[in-house]
């Protein structure tokens, strides 16, 4: 059956619920948090720790979406069933998130708070992580592929706009108290979302010959995505540069109101006046992107970011305009990220498909997703914790200049800074047009049971069916390091089970005492209690998630114990796998088991 390929309708069914996702996600990111401190009442410290525990959730929950997703087998198809169960559990958790009771004690509003961004961040991963495969593997074509992400960045961006005015529609409308500010924007996004949503599984259609390729496991898909070149680039620059998306968002109304001295509304205008900016330039960027390439765009846009965003530091009272002009150059490059990194993110799986035979979107967008989500916990927590722990007073009229030079910092330095250092990493991006058309045609060959060539390190190819080493072992093999098929191979394998099961257990261990350090720093929700739990969450999100990871490689590694391969073929999986370099130091070692063996 020959692939569905975008046209006008089916961008607009995918760009629908982008739009109003971005105006739900805008509120979350920039008004919420102010909205629970100021008015709510819960302690700037004790939000840092809800987003922190939200985000850090969040990350370890999308690389188990994305595998689930990409192995379901049923006749709805394998995204479409989790977009509608997230969909609906997203809408329901961001309405409690937007409406907490007044009654509650501090404890209790801590509670809500945790509890609904836990659940609100849950949902919206079973949703997004399908979502996001489906629109990768929609087209192959750089073109059509181009489009259609350029089209959902522009239904977000149109999003982030009126996300960004509703306050001020709502303050002229007479609705002017914060709690029913965030009660009829609620209503309004919720609504809005279940019904863009029905569009979008009215419309798409998946692809049927995606549902029928092979199951991957998940720790070897990670292991094999590791050893693609341009994902790792791309991953690396995504962890830096997550921190300063977040911080912006995070401190823009803390920075009007304390360092311009300006009134709210002006937060609604800077939005705007970025937002505005950035949808306009979208079509100029397109064009760009089709002349320059992909990676040109990307340093392009890295590059204002990092100038505009260092300007706003110089800023004071009584320059709302000059701030207003300079978030319209930065908000230039805000809308390339969505359509650069959805066709840069396609083109990676493509490139993984030529060596590997597997197509991994939901993998893969789950992967891009997690670490740079514990990235966004310091983005989107930290400042609030560090505010907190720099004095700030909820409500008053003024802050200490010590907290007014830390708001203008970390509003305009910190994420400078970060994103020059994504930039020059990017600039090491392999994967040209000119060599993803090699690899769309190496693919192709692969089908065909021909060898093709690797465009990127210049290596010939076998078709996956056509190697040394079955394809089904070899993903089995990948359970395991490069160190631990070398004891495989030296006859040295007992005990090695044991090994990586006190692995997960003493990173389970590590997140469980960083947490009950952390502990005493919470037993008075009535003061801030600084930025050691938010860091805390962090770490002990990270070690939990390589706890999960050794747990989830145990059953394998104790079938490969029970009936463990030639030493032959696991040198011809580490000569086919492990990069040349550490082989000129592994299979000395594994030759000389099947000398010994002989």
């Amino acid at each position: 059956m020959s692939a569905p390929e975008p046209y006008s309708g089916t961008r607009v069914a995918f760009g629908l619920p982008g739009a109003v996702s971005a105006a739900m996600a805008l509120l979350i990111a920039v008004y919420l948090t102010k909205f629970y401190v100021d008015v709510v009442a819960l302690p700037a410290g004790i939000m840092a720790v809800a987003i922190a525990a939200g985000r850090a959730f969040d990350a370890i929950t999308d690389p188990l979406m994305g595998w689930i997703s990409d192995r379901t087998r049923s006749r709805f198809g394998r995204r479409m069933p989790f977009i509608v169960v997230g969909v609906l559990g997203n809408a329901a958790m961001f309405v409690l998130l937007l409406n907490p009771p007044k009654v509650l004690p501090e404890v209790g509003l801590a509670g809500w708070a945790v509890s609904a961004l836990l659940l609100s961040f849950l949902f919206l991963t079973i949703a997004s992580v399908p979502r996001q495969a489906l629109a990768m593997e929609l087209t192959q074509d750089q073109g059509r592929r181009q489009d259609l992400f350029a089209a959902i960045a522009g239904f977000v961006a149109i999003g982030t706009v009126v996300g960004a005015l509703m306050p001020n529609f709502l303050g002229a409308a007479g609705i002017e108290d914060a709690r029913a500010q965030m009660r009829w924007q609620s209503a309004i996004y919720a609504g809005a979302y279940l019904l863009a949503n029905i569009v979008f599984v009215a419309c798409i259609r998946e692809r049927p010959e995606f549902q029928r390729r092979g199951r991957t496991p998940l720790v070897p898909g990670v292991r094999r995505a590791l050893r693609n070149r341009p994902f790792r680039v791309m991953f690396v620059s995504h962890v830096i540069t997550a921190i300063p998306i977040a911080i912006p968002a995070t401190l823009l109304p803390f920075y009007t109101e304390h360092v311009l001295q300006a009134e709210a509304e002006w937060v609604g205008y800077f939005l705007l006046a970025y937002l505005l900016s950035g949808l306009l330039a979208l079509p100029v960027w397109l064009i760009v992107a089709q002349h320059k390439g992909k990676r040109f765009v990307w340093l392009c846009a890295s590059a204002i970011a990092v100038v505009g965003g260092a300007a706003l530091y110089f800023a004071g009272p009584g320059d709302e305009r000059n701030v207003l002009f300079l978030h319209m150059l930065v908000g230039l490059q805000s809308a390339v990220w969505l359509f650069i990194g959805g066709a840069m993110h396609a083109d990676v799986v493509d490139y993984d498909e030529l060596l590997t035979g597997a197509r991994r979107e939901a993998q893969y967008a789950a992967l891009w997703s997690i670490i740079p989500k514990f990235a966004l916990v310091p983005g989107a927590a930290l400042p609030l914790a560090v505010l907190g722990g720099m004095g700030y007073v909820p409500n008053a009229e003024s802050q200490s200049e010590t907290v007014v030079d830390t708001i203008r910092t970390m509003h305009a330095l910190v994420p400078a800074a970060l994103n020059a250092i994504g930039l020059s990493i990017m600039w090491w991006y392999p994967l040209t047009e000119a060599r993803h058309a090699v690899v769309r045609e190496g693919v192709a060959a692969h089908a065909r049971g021909e060898a093709a060539t690797d465009p990127i390190t210049g290596a010939h190819l076998r078709p996956p069916s056509a190697r040394d080493v079955d394809e089904a072992l070899a993903w089995r093999l990948d359970s395991l390091s490069a160190a631990e098929l070398r004891r495989l191979a030296h006859g040295a394998g007992a005990g090695l089970s044991a090994r990586i099961a006190a692995a997960a257990g003493c990173w389970l261990l590590v997140a469980a005492a960083i947490l009950t350090a952390a502990l005493p720093a919470l037993q008075n929700l009535q003061s801030d209690p600084g930025p050691l739990p938010t860091l805390a969450i962090v770490a002990a999100g990270m070690a939990l998630t390589v706890a999960l990871f050794h747990a989830a490689r145990l059953p394998e590694a104790r079938r490969l114990l029970r009936a463990p391969p030639a030493a032959e073929t696991l040198r011809a999986h580490l000569d086919e796998t492990v990069p040349a370099a550490r082989n000129a130091r592994l299979l000395p070692a594994i030759r000389a088991a099947i000398r010994a063996r002989s």
